[in-house]
Parts: C-alpha cells; sequence; structure tokens
C-alpha cells in the first residue's frame, strides 16, 4: 500500500463540508484512504453535531467509498515507538493523531492534512492542503 494518500480528519471534514479545492484534489485520487482512527474522528463529528442524522448518513457515505485500513498488530510497535520519540523530543501530540501517524508510518502513505502537530513526527510524509 506504499505510496497513496491518506486523509486526516481535517481534510476529510473539509471535503465533507464542500471545500472546491479539496474536493478537486480528493476526487483526482485513484483511491481515498482513511486511516482506521480517522473513519472513528469522522462519526465522532457526525454523531457529535448539531445535526447528527444528516451528518451521520453522509459521513457514512463518505467512510463506505474510501479504504479503511484495520490497525494492525505492526501499527502499535509504530504507534509505542512514534510515541515514545514525541515524547522524548518534548513534542506530545494528541493520542489519536499518533495512531493516525503510526498508520501512515507503517503503511507508507502519504498523510494529506491541516493538522500542525504531524510535523513534529519524522519520517512521516505530508502534504498540508
Amino acid at each position: 500500500m506504499s505510496g497513496e494518500i491518506a486523509l486526516d480528519t481535517s481534510v476529510a471534514v473539509r471535503f465533507l463540508n464542500g471545500d472546491g479545492a479539496v474536493i478537486e484534489k480528493v476526487l483526482a485520487l485513484p483511491e481515498i484512504v482513511l486511516p482506521l482512527v480517522v473513519a472513528g474522528e469522522l462519526l465522532f463529528g457526525a454523531e457529535n453535531s448539531s445535526r447528527p442524522l444528516q451528518n451521520l448518513s453522509r459521513y457514512l457515505e463518505f467512510i463506505s467509498t474510501c479504504m479503511v485500513v484495520p490497525l494492525g498488530r505492526d501499527t502499535t510497535s509504530v504507534y509505542a515507538q512514534t510515541r515514545l520519540f514525541l515524547k522524548r523530543k518534548g513534542r506530545p501530540i494528541p493520542m489519536n493523531d499518533i495512531w493516525i501517524a503510526a498508520q501512515c508510518l507503517e503503511q507508507g502513505w502519504t498523510l494529506v492534512t491541516d493538522d500542525t502537530d504531524f510535523d513534529y513526527v519524522d519520517s512521516l510524509l505530508l502534504e498540508h492542503w
């Protein structure tokens, strides 16, 4: 799965909210990859919104068109190493972001995000849209 582009929650939400520039780039991808944690964050956001029924339906439809890869045993090792490295570096980031970064590192995906926390993860391939 190396070389694919994965969407972070921030970019997926921009897509779902109709950001034209993001829509154009996402629709040009051969496949939309979502780390498992991103799918969970999207569903939480839909459920926690002021219009959960409308948003949940839209978000589930979007997620169903994406490749969502489960976390595996190897991901747990990458997570532990990444979290420890960030701690030693004095740059902790949110736990969900560490899981997302770990899955992208493990799979060789480039993560597309608006979130600057990911900039602290060495070796993580990033694009900021």
